[in-house]
């Protein structure tokens, strides 16, 4: 098996040269049984010396650095990395020493024992202040079970290995990195596994208590656009209910002013006529709004890349 494994970062500049040197011993255990690694490391940024650091890497391991032209967050940074990615079995860890690269090595050995699986580091035994950081986890993993009806104990771990060739990355909503296990398809088998989680050293956390409510508006859009085409037939049902209002609205005003001789601006049915065929014509424009900007943005996403390839071995 060929992996690509994506790491990244923003503004772990003092994390980078041990985190390497830590990922490169274990895909040295890894090439004991023939697999094929590359490593890419994506530059979200920064503001450190990052870059200036990464470029300092000699892997004997191909090695790809990206650099996004701005900080982009961490899911479009994964995603930005996958989509320059040679190989289509895909490993994903944080770039903050938190993870243990040496857990890339047992969660490989179960990858590549299994088809159409995706296996899940799980933190146990998390190294994090409690409040700031284990108790919005915490939270956060009990909404998106209640939302999704999700198994999985621990969706912020970043420690994952998958096929990219299961997934369309183009209809993930929200934070990849986190909701990427609750929006994949039933079918796919996903086993947790319990990872080793260290305590951050050197650099800065870049999440607290604010993630649950991002967690929380992740959710409303992805229960909103559970599939490609849900928007158009949510909205345009309910565009066909204003129609139907509005034929209704008409109709019995006709019919008051024919069988009871009552005038039309007697009720407030015209208003109500008016209101419901205006809502219609809104809603169903509003879905052939949404259907060329979604056209537009995937033209424009195949032209433009927002990072730019700095190294690659």
């Amino acid at each position: 098996m060929n992996f690509s494994i994506v790491v990244p970062l923003f503004n772990e500049a003092e994390n980078i040269l041990q985190l390497n040197l830590e990922i490169s011993e274990a895909i040295k255990e890894l090439q004991k049984n023939n697999h094929q690694f590359e490593l890419i490391y994506v530059d979200d940024g920064s503001t450190d010396d990052t870059l200036v650091t990464l470029k300092k890497i000699d892997n004997s391991i191909k090695t790809i650095i990206l650099k996004n032209h701005f900080n982009l967050a961490q899911s479009q940074s994964i995603l930005n990395g996958i989509d320059i990615s040679s190989n289509n079995n895909i490993i994903l860890l944080d770039g903050d020493l938190q993870n243990d690269p040496k857990d890339i090595i047992k969660m490989t050995e179960i990858y590549e024992k299994n088809e159409n699986v995706l296996v899940h580091g799980f933190r146990k035994n998390r190294n994090d202040p409690f409040l700031t950081k284990v108790l919005p986890s915490k939270i956060a993993n009990f909404i998106v079970r209640k939302f999704t009806n999700s198994n999985i104990l621990d969706h912020g771990c970043s420690l994952k290995i998958f096929d990219k060739r299961m997934i369309n990355i183009n209809n993930f909503f929200g934070d990849f990195h986190r909701l990427f296990a609750a929006q994949i398809n039933k079918k796919i088998k996903i086993i947790e596994v319990e990872v080793n989680h260290r305590p951050r050293t050197k650099g800065k956390s870049k999440y607290g208590f604010e993630r649950v409510f991002r967690v929380f508006i992740d959710l409303i859009f992805i229960k909103f656009s559970r599939n490609e085409n849900s928007y158009f037939y949510t909205i345009g049902f309910m565009g066909l209910i204003s129609f139907l209002l509005s034929l209704a609205s008409f109709t019995y005003m006709v019919y008051l002013k024919i069988f009871v001789n009552k005038s039309f601006i007697a009720t407030p049915l015209p208003v109500l006529f008016v209101f419901f065929a205006l809502s219609g014509l809104i809603f169903f424009s509003i879905i052939l709004m949404l259907e060329t900007i979604k056209k537009m943005f995937r033209e424009e996403n195949t032209k433009i890349k927002n990072f730019t390839i700095y190294k690659k071995d």
